[in-house]
C-alpha cells in the first residue's frame, strides 16, 4: 500500500508540473532585413488571460501564430491577450531586432487572469550560437612584475627620503621604517584615511620605505543605478567597500527615475508606498496598486530605503571618506514621482503637489520608452515637490551627521514633443530657475548631466553657475567629445564621465554571454584606463570593439583647454537595465572601473605613443591580475577575467 500510496504522489506531481504554464523564447536569426523571427511558445496558458513580460526596446512586429498582438505599455513592459481558441500549447512567432546578448532576450513573464492572483511564470530559452570578436590576448598577458609599492591606483612617489613638498587635499606622507613601524602624516582626515588605504595593500614586512600621495583630481567617483535594478542596503555596503578600496570619494546615488522613487520622503509617504511598489497594471490597464515592474519584471516587491536605511548607507560611506549626492532625476525621467503624486492626489484630494497636467495633450517617446514621464515646469506643484524633497533630504544628512555635497536633479533627455504647444527653451528656462531658487534658498548645491546646461537663457545659466556642483559631461561621442572643454571654458565644474570612457554598464565585448548595453559602443579595461583628463581628445583609442583611432589626429583643431580647475574630476557609471544582482554589479564594476579611478587619481599618463601606452597598460593589468584579483576572489566579488 505504501508503494502505490508513492506512486500515486509522484504520479500526480508529474501532472501538476505537466499543467504549469511556462513559456519557451525561441531566438531566430538575422535576415536581409536586419530584423530576426523570434518565437514565443506557451503551454497551459488559460484562454482570455493576460500576459506580460519585459523587454528592452519596442520593436516587435507580429508575422505569424493566433490572433494576438503585442502591445506595448510603458518602458521596459508588453503584454498581449491570450486568444480563446489559443489551445493547451501556441506560438506567437514575431520579427524584432537581433539578439546581441542572452541578457537583452524577454524576460519577467506574468500570467494575469482576472479574479485571480498574479503569476509568474517559468521559462526556458533556446539561443543560437554566435561569433564574437576576440581581443588580442597579448593585451592581458600580465607580465609584468609588481614591486611591494605597486598599488592601485599608483602612488606619486617612493623613497627613502621626502620627494615632494606638495600638500593638496587627500594628501598624506607613509614612513614604513627598519622595524616596519608606520607612521603617517597628513593634511586632512582624507589623507590619513588614504594612507590607511595604502598601507593596507603593502605585503606584509614592508620596510624602510617613505611613501608620498594625493589625488590630482578633487572628485573620483561611481554612480550606482539602483532605479532599475534595486539593490539592498547590504549590497550599496558592499560596493562602498569596493569605492573605499581605491580611494573614491563619491558615490552619485541614482534614486529616482521613471522605473521608482527609491528613498523614502516622511512628509510624501505616496513616493515609496505607490512609486516604489511594483505590480502589474490590473485589467483595465490602470497602475492602482503601484507602479509596473522594474526591468526584471518582478512583481510585489518595494524598491526603496527607508530612511533608517538611507542615515546607515550616508554613514558607513562618510566612515570611508566617501560623500553620497543622491539624484532624483527631472524634468524628465519623472514617471515615478509622477504617478505617486497621482496617487497622492487620490487619496487625499490634494492637488497641491501635482506634477504634470491632466489635460496636456503631448504626445512623445523617450529615449527609455515612455510615453508620461515628464514633469510640467508651469506648475506650482513641481516646485512645492521638490521643495519637500530637498528639506527631507538635508534633514536627513543633518541628522546623519555627514556632509551634503550637492543634490543631483538629472536634467537630460526631455523627449521630443513634451510639453505640446509651448515653447521647450521657455519651459526648461523656467524649470531651471525655479529648482536654482529652491537651492539657492536651502544653501545647497546642484549636479546635473551636461543637457542642464544647454538650452537656457544667458541670464540663467549664470545663475545656474553660482549653485552648480558638477555637471557630468557623458555624451561625448564623435564631435561632442568638443563639449567636455567648452563647458570646463565656461566656468563649468565638469565631472568626466565620458562614454567611450567612462560606462561601465557597456558590455566588455560582443560575445552573447556578456552582459551590458553597446549603444555607445564597448568598454572594457584598456578603453577606462585610456581615459586622459588633460588630453581628453586622446581618451579613444579604439572603435567598436577593437577597431584603432587615430589618437593624435583626434586632437587637431579642437577647442584646448584653458580652466584646468573646471575638471573636477571623474566617474564610472553603472545604469542597471542588465543587471540582475551584486554579482551583475560587481562583474561589471572589476576591472573595468578600475582604469577610470587610476585616472582620477593620476589624471596626466605620458603616452607619447601607442608602445608608452600598452606598456603602462601591461603594468597596470598585471597589478590587477596579481594583487587586485586574489583580493577580490578573498572578499567574494564576481569579476571579468580574462
Amino acid at each position: 500500500m505504501k508503494r502505490l500510496f508513492t506512486a500515486w504522489l509522484v504520479l500526480a506531481a508529474l501532472a501538476v508540473v505537466s499543467c504549469t504554464p511556462s513559456v519557451e523564447w525561441k531566438e531566430g536569426p538575422a535576415g536581409d532585413d536586419g530584423r530576426a523571427p523570434h518565437a514565443f511558445v506557451f503551454k497551459n496558458v488559460p484562454a482570455g488571460s493576460r500576459i506580460w513580460f519585459q523587454e528592452l526596446f519596442d520593436n516587435h512586429v507580429i508575422t505569424a501564430g493566433p490572433v494576438a498582438e503585442i502591445k506595448h505599455f510603458q518602458g521596459t513592459s508588453f503584454y498581449f491577450d491570450v486568444p480563446e481558441k489559443a489551445g493547451k500549447e501556441f506560438t506567437i512567432a514575431y520579427s524584432g531586432r537581433p539578439l546581441p546578448r542572452h541578457s537583452w532576450a524577454p524576460e519577467g513573464f506574468v500570467l494575469q487572469v482576472k479574479g485571480k492572483k498574479d503569476r509568474p511564470l517559468q521559462v526556458s530559452y533556446q539561443f543560437l550560437p554566435h561569433e564574437s570578436t576576440e581581443l588580442d590576448a597579448s593585451w592581458f598577458a600580465a607580465s609584468y612584475e609588481p614591486a611591494a609599492t605597486d598599488i592601485i591606483p599608483a602612488v606619486k612617489a617612493v623613497g627613502t627620503e621626502s620627494t615632494c613638498g606638495v600638500q593638496p587635499q587627500g594628501w598624506y606622507r607613509l614612513r614604513i621604517d627598519s622595524d616596519g613601524v608606520a607612521t603617517v602624516e597628513a593634511n586632512d582626515e582624507d589623507g590619513a584615511f588614504y594612507a590607511k588605504v595604502t598601507q593596507s595593500k603593502l605585503p606584509a614586512g614592508t620596510k624602510d620605505v617613505v611613501i608620498e600621495d594625493w589625488p590630482d583630481l578633487r572628485l573620483r567617483g561611481f554612480m550606482l543605478d539602483v532605479v532599475r535594478d534595486f539593490r539592498t542596503k547590504e549590497e550599496v555596503f558592499r560596493v562602498l567597500d569596493i569605492l573605499a578600496s581605491y580611494k573614491l570619494n563619491l558615490l552619485h546615488f541614482h534614486l529616482g527615475d521613471d522605473e521608482s522613487w527609491c528613498l523614502e520622503i516622511p512628509a510624501l509617504p505616496d513616493l515609496t508606498a505607490f512609486g516604489a511598489h511594483h505590480e502589474l497594471p490590473d485589467w483595465d490597464l490602470k497602475e492602482t496598486r503601484g507602479l509596473k515592474p522594474q526591468a526584471g519584471g518582478r512583481i510585489g516587491v518595494d524598491t526603496y530605503y527607508s530612511e533608517a536605511e538611507f542615515k546607515e548607507i550616508l554613514r558607513y560611506a562618510w566612515d570611508r571618506r566617501i560623500a553620497v549626492v543622491p539624484e532624483f532625476d527631472a524634468p524628465g525621467h519623472s514617471r515615478a514621482s509622477i504617478r505617486a503624486m497621482e496617487a497622492y492626489e487620490r487619496r487625499t484630494g490634494d492637488a497641491s503637489y501635482r506634477l504634470q497636467n491632466p489635460a496636456d495633450t503631448s504626445r512623445y517617446w523617450s529615449a527609455q520608452d515612455f510615453t508620461d514621464n515628464v514633469l510640467d515646469p508651469e506648475l506650482p506643484g513641481v516646485y512645492a515637490f521638490y521643495g519637500i524633497v530637498f528639506d527631507e533630504v538635508i534633514r536627513m544628512y543633518r541628522e546623519a551627521d555627514v556632509p551634503l555635497l550637492g543634490i543631483h536633479i538629472g536634467g537630460d533627455e526631455v523627449p521630443g514633443g513634451a510639453w505640446a504647444g509651448r515653447d521647450r527653451r521657455e519651459m526648461k528656462d523656467l524649470f531651471t530657475r525655479g529648482i536654482v531658487s529652491l537651492a539657492r534658498e536651502r544653501g545647497i548645491k546642484l549636479a546635473g548631466w551636461q543637457e542642464m546646461v544647454q538650452g537656457i537663457h544667458p541670464e540663467t545659466l549664470e545663475a545656474l553657475k553660482e549653485q552648480l556642483l558638477f555637471v557630468n559631461a557623458w555624451s561625448t561621442q564623435g564631435d561632442n567629445i568638443e563639449l567636455t572643454y567648452q563647458l570646463a571654458n565656461d566656468g563649468i565644474p565638469v565631472l568626466l564621465s565620458n562614454v567611450q570612457n567612462c560606462y561601465v554598464d557597456l558590455a566588455y565585448g560582443d560575445s552573447p554571454e556578456e552582459i551590458g548595453l553597446n549603444w555607445g559602443g564597448f568598454v572594457d579595461e584598456r578603453k577606462s584606463f585610456a581615459l586622459q583628463p588633460w588630453k581628453i581628445y586622446e581618451s579613444v583609442r579604439w572603435e567598436g570593439i577593437d577597431t584603432p583611432v587615430d589618437w593624435k589626429a583626434n586632437a587637431i583643431g579642437r577647442p584646448v583647454l584653458t580652466h584646468p580647475e573646471n575638471i573636477v574630476g571623474a566617474e564610472a557609471l553603472l545604469w542597471s537595465e542588465n543587471n540582475r544582482s551584486l554579482a551583475n554589479v560587481t562583474y561589471q564594476m572589476l576591472p573595468k572601473a578600475v582604469g577610470i579611478w587610476e585616472r582620477a587619481w593620476n589624471a596626466a599618463p605620458d603616452w607619447p605613443t601607442d608602445e608608452a601606452f600598452a606598456a603602462d597598460f601591461n603594468r597596470f593589468y598585471s597589478i590587477l591580475v596579481k594583487k587586485e584579483m586574489p583580493a577580490w576572489s578573498a572578499a567574494g566579488y564576481t569579476y571579468k577575467q580574462r
